[in-house]
């Protein structure tokens, strides 16, 4: 778990939008960027994935639960590294990724514990993700429909957006409103709660699937 003073002044907070492939979170942070009334930083999955060597997941069954967990840690732990930085030397972040795996989860709320932390569900309707996967060109045909059972599954938001049928900018302009608010976080510690019981009864064992 790590843990870090900050660098002087407030500690940023971090919004984390949380939502299937082609939900609409990457133009959703592009959209807040442009309307948050404070700085933000846009923080990838994709970004962190794009450094991937070619084949870096390609028979990770066959290498073995060792070699695949510590490729799975690596990329949660720096991508939660990144956020917590930043937010310790004053930087507002927007964390635009897919936590459909229970480990990615843990690892979130264990490296992010002690910052200011708001979770946003992305959500949008299966025909609409299909649809937009075969506009796109980028993604595996099917990928949203596999994310898409348990991507909320059992989750706790402090808001729920819905992209189906709206344009990026609208869904910002409702979420900007919402912070404009100055809302208290609690989703993410809701969410610390239930990992702590789940832990008791079952510990979560680490796996490379679920991206």
């Amino acid at each position: 778990m790590m843990r870090r003073e900050s660098h002087g002044g407030d500690r940023g907070h971090i919004l984390i939008l949380n939502g299937s492939s082609s939900s609409g979170k990457t133009s959703l942070a592009r959209a807040l960027q442009t309307q948050l009334r404070q700085p933000h930083h846009h923080l990838q999955l994709d970004a962190f994935r794009s450094m991937e060597p070619t084949g870096y997941w390609d028979g990770w069954q066959e290498q073995g639960t060792a070699a695949s967990d510590r490729q799975h840690a690596a990329l949660c732990h720096a991508m939660n590294a990144a956020l917590r930085e930043y937010a310790l030397h004053g930087q507002h972040m927007i964390f635009d990724t897919v936590l459909s795996n229970p480990v990615a989860w843990r690892h979130l709320l264990d490296d992010l514990a002690d910052l200011p932390v708001y979770l946003v569900g992305v959500t949008c309707q299966s025909g609409e993700l299909l649809r937009r996967e075969h506009a796109r060109g980028d993604r595996e045909i099917g990928l949203a429909a596999r994310q898409f059972p348990s991507i909320h599954a059992d989750k706790t938001y402090d808001l729920m957006i819905d992209t189906t049928a709206r344009s990026a900018d609208s869904c910002a302009a409702d979420v900007v409103r919402w912070f404009d608010g100055q809302p208290t976080p609690f989703a993410f510690k809701a969410m610390q709660a239930a990992q702590e019981v789940v832990q008791k009864v079952a510990p979560v064992r680490e796996t490379a699937s679920g991206f």
